[in-house]
């Protein structure tokens, strides 16, 4: 065996940390040498080196390669190394942040801008005395969004290391026809999100989510790209403090605030030059087909003003048409009168529209059709099988006609699998809808019905009990639900939809929809709460009082009335929780609709223990029970007897509360009802606590927190913690008490929940000066 062999055999039974280590000590380099030399930043290799990173990066460690000057044997022996399992701190598997890629795909046949290209070099490079935030300024069309995306995706990343732990982008929708600019909140939560801040952790507050956003990319190396502004106030909160991000805000507006307080940089666009508009026909059509027709070319040009999203639309309508002299289009382009050259005296909404019109008319029918009506979509995006919906076509079909307007650009992919249309497009759709409104309406419908029903599909996988949910009509000829697999599908389906979702309700509520506007509340309530979203739960849950009334349907008004009992009694408003008790039980007997009544008696239960009012809790479970059975409705029956039992325990009653716990039980095991089993249990271990019986009561907890972590209710799981700990104290275990009630309030910290503030008391109780995990 050779000395080589040997070595090579030697190396592969060692981590990467360890080779990495050794290499490097043989290139007589320190880590921030390397890193210097392999353009990785020096966080990643001491991690690397550690052995702490489960999944390592084939770029990076090319890149490590490279600066080592490995061999092809230890490049394989690197490989190799990087392919053995994660490695375990502390029990807990440790994965890189994720590295978002948000950028849209970039213009095809991107032409001109060199200036304004190498001006935005100028002002995003910090070693040159850049100032890290350009604002790009122009008229609408003018290619604002182009040549941000174009900089973002060829020249952001020059430079070793620059940019590496991602890009941002954002829409803000500043000009959009409806108005409806993205809050800075909303956008604050979408980037947290992205950078893989878990929902429970980001504040609600505007300013604590900005600080939050602050501190996650204060290390970090991010492009954040901000497009279509409405002014700087809206851009300020996206700002990124630390020195290694840059940030491109796009706007009608050149946003003087952050030039004069920011330093912002400026890059005005002008129209491109002739030149620069022969260019760009040129990537799209082909330089044959251009120089055969200099003299229709230059019409064209002058038809478009130079104005490079009228010249892509022109230049999509030859695409499309392959046999179409460019003659024949420049001569159609001149029957408006001349108007499109009008777009250089200063109204080029006006002109456009007539260009977007001509690209529209030669649109095959269906083609055209689907383009009318996304304007009907109230946005900020739209998926495959919701434009099918829209339609009220199959889904294959309608991805032919979104291939074909993409083709045309008529709408844009903004994620994969997700379409939006251009502000300027989306107006000049929804003024040919203003002809249409018959297919227009029930278009509308479509679209609700849509969502709502795959809201209820989805809501039915976070195991939701279908009699919970308030029936619907069957969906509108025509709309194409989907069916989401399982949970995990599910929870991402309403993540994904959240905005569109919120407009689609307030398109509901607008458009007089208001029977759809209810149900769509009461399919996506859940998902709301279960996530944290407690404001925007409460509001959604006043525009269902709101549409109950208009309805006048009684059953929806009792429905209303009764989903606002605990929410109410939860911020203490105990005297409105009795209001909408009084009200929902009324319409409720007013129609006999046994099942509304029942879920009343069990909600203002509910509120009376949250108040510590557990006989008249109790009462209100036990008249429950009557309309229930009445109404056969055996899953809540589970949820009522588990109360009935709670309450029971609470009164000193433990037999009698012992026997409904586990009458419970078996109804939630046998009816398959995941959701209320950790409940039960938790129950029946309190049960089991005050009745002394310790080890009894600890498996049960047990089994309550396998229960809910398996679902992922984080707040019912720590509340078993609390419990749990109780019951390990009360069994003279001190130190397994408050290692579980520590494992609560980390859960609650998560969270941000007031109860924290009580497991701290708790805690101080138990030992006057513990360990500062959890700082006030």
């Amino acid at each position: 065996m050779s000395a080589g062999t040997a070595e090579g055999a030697g190396e592969a039974g060692r981590s990467l940390g360890t080779l990495l280590r050794a290499w490097r000590d043989r290139a007589l380099l320190t880590q921030e040498q390397l890193a210097d030399r392999a353009g990785v930043n020096v966080r990643t290799i001491r991690r690397l080196e550690g052995d702490a990173v489960e999944r390592p990066r084939a770029a990076s460690l090319r890149l490590l390669a490279d600066a080592l000057g490995l061999d092809p044997r230890e490049r394989d022996v690197l490989t190799a190394a990087a392919r053995t399992p994660a490695v375990e701190l502390d029990g807990t598997d440790i994965e890189e942040p994720p590295r978002p890629r948000q950028l849209p795909v970039g213009v095809t046949g991107f032409a001109g801008r060199t200036g304004a290209l190498e001006e935005l070099d100028r002002h995003l490079d910090p070693g040159a005395g850049g100032t890290r935030i350009c604002v790009v300024s122009g008229t609408a069309g003018v290619g604002k969004t182009s040549l941000a995306l174009h900089w973002a995706h060829h020249r952001a990343h020059r430079g070793r290391g620059r940019f590496e732990d991602g890009e941002l982008y954002l829409n803000l929708q500043g000009f959009g026809p409806a108005g409806d600019a993205v809050d800075p909140r909303d956008a604050l939560g979408a980037f947290l999100e992205a950078m893989g801040v878990p929902t429970r952790r980001v504040p609600e507050e505007l300013a604590a989510r900005a600080a939050l956003y602050r501190t996650t990319l204060a290390d970090k190396r991010v492009l954040v790209v901000l497009d279509n502004a409405r002014d700087a106030e809206q851009v300020r909160w996206l700002l990124p403090g630390g020195p290694g991000c840059c940030v491109i805000v796009t706007s009608r507006h050149s946003l003087s605030g952050l030039i004069t307080a920011e330093g912002a940089g400026l890059v005005t666009l002008d129209l491109l030059s002739r030149t620069e508009s022969r260019d760009l026909l040129a990537h799209r059509l082909g330089r044959s087909r251009i120089e055969a027709a200099p003299a229709a070319t230059d019409e064209i040009i002058d038809a478009c003003a130079r104005l490079p999203l009228a010249l892509a639309i022109a230049a999509g309508r030859a695409v499309t048409s392959p046999v179409l002299p460019l003659d024949a289009l420049a001569a159609d382009l001149r029957r408006g009168g001349g108007d499109l050259g009008g777009l250089t005296t200063g109204d080029p909404a006006t002109s456009l529209r007539l260009v977007l019109a001509r690209s529209y008319d030669v649109l095959p029918g269906d083609v055209a059709g689907l383009f009318r009506l996304l304007a009907v979509h109230p946005g900020p995006d739209l998926t495959a099988p919701a434009a099918a919906s829209l339609a009220g076509i199959d889904e294959a079909r309608v991805k032919e006609l979104l291939a074909a307007l993409l083709d045309a650009h008529l709408v844009m992919e903004v994620t994969h699998g997700r379409y939006a249309c251009h502000d300027l497009l989306r107006a000049f759709a929804l003024e040919l809808t203003e002809s249409t409104g018959d297919e227009i309406g029930a278009a509308a419908g479509r679209v609700v019905d849509h969502y709502l029903h795959t809201a209820y599909e989805a809501a039915l996988r976070l195991h939701v009990p279908a009699e919970w949910l308030l029936p619907s009509e069957p969906p509108a000829p025509g709309v194409r639900a989907e069916s989401p697999a399982g949970r995990r599908q599910a929870l991402a389906w309403f993540q994904a939809e959240h905005a569109v979702l919120a407009a689609v309700l307030r398109q509901a509520m607008t458009g007089g929809r208001y029977a759809q506007a209810v149900r769509l509340v009461s399919a996506l309530q859940f998902w709301l709460l279960r996530q944290g979203h407690r404001q925007e739960h409460l509001d959604c849950l006043h525009t269902a009082l709101e549409a109950a009334a208009r309805t006048g349907d009684q059953r929806a008004r009792a429905a209303t009335h009764r989903w606002l009992i605990p929410v109410t009694a939860e911020r203490g408003q105990a005297d409105q929780a009795y209001t909408h008790f009084r009200r929902a039980i009324a319409y409720a007997r007013e129609v006999g609709d046994l099942a509304e009544e029942t879920f009343s008696l069990f909600d203002i239960g509910l509120a009376c223990v949250h108040g510590g009012r557990m006989e008249e809790a109790l009462g209100h479970a036990l008249a429950a029970l009557e309309p229930l059975r009445a109404a056969r409705l055996t899953v809540t029956e589970a949820y009522v007897l588990n109360l009935i039992a709670w309450c029971r325990r609470a009164l000193g009653d433990h037999e009698q509360a012992l026997q409904a716990a586990e009458k419970a039980l078996a109804i939630a095991t046998e009816r398959g009802d995941e959701s209320v089993q950790g409940h039960i249990l938790d129950t029946l271990g309190m049960i089991r606590h005050h009745r002394g019986e310790h080890d009894e009561a600890v498996a049960h907890y047990r089994r309550a927190l396998a229960s809910c972590g398996a679902l992922g209710h984080r707040y019912d799981e720590a509340e078993i913690l609390l419990h749990l700990g109780d019951t390990l104290q009360a069994a003279g275990r001190p130190g397994q008490a408050a290692d579980t009630w520590r494992r609560s309030l980390a859960v609650l910290v998560e969270l941000g929940h007031p109860a924290a503030d009580d497991v701290r008391a708790r805690l101080r109780d138990h030992d006057p000066a513990p360990p500062a995990l959890f700082p006030e």
